[in-house]
């Protein structure tokens, strides 16, 4: 019985879990930010047909993949034994731009015949889906 226990308090203790590697953390930020736009796929795992998706999910991924750095990198004085990744601004950007960028790589890969033009003021239809898009980039830093 001890020993069960003792097994059960090794497994769930997080130092001691396997740590995430750095591409393992894009991934997961990736996916949470594209199924925060897309909840329509109710975090489904996209399948071969999923071509409009695929290339959403993987342009997302390019965009965040610069931005995810260490946390000893990152964070405003980091714990000693701090480890892992996280989300970050890079060249100088401020996060309100970061995440404009990622909400722009969202729209213009659901609408590549756009790339390039910016969204109209009279396309109400288009700033509001970018809008929509805009509201649910968020990914917490340092744990907060």
């Amino acid at each position: 019985m001890v020993c069960s226990l003792a097994i059960a308090l090794v497994l769930s203790s997080p130092n001691l879990a396997k740590a995430e590697s750095r591409e393992q953390a894009v991934d997961r930020l990736t996916d949470i930010l594209f199924y925060r736009v897309n909840p329509q796929l109710n975090n489904r795992k996209l399948q071969a047909g999923d071509r409009e998706y695929s290339n959403q999910w993987r342009r997302l991924r390019e965009a965040i993949d610069p931005r995810v750095k260490s946390v000893q990198e990152v964070c405003f004085r980091p714990a000693p034994g701090d480890t892992g990744w996280e989300f970050t601004v890079i060249n100088g950007e401020t996060y309100e731009q970061t995440y404009d960028i990622l909400a722009d790589t969202i729209f213009y890969s659901r609408h590549p015949q756009r790339t390039g033009q910016q969204i109209p003021k009279s396309d109400r239809i288009g700033i509001s889906e970018w809008s929509a898009i805009r509201r649910e980039m968020y990914i917490s830093n340092c744990g907060l």
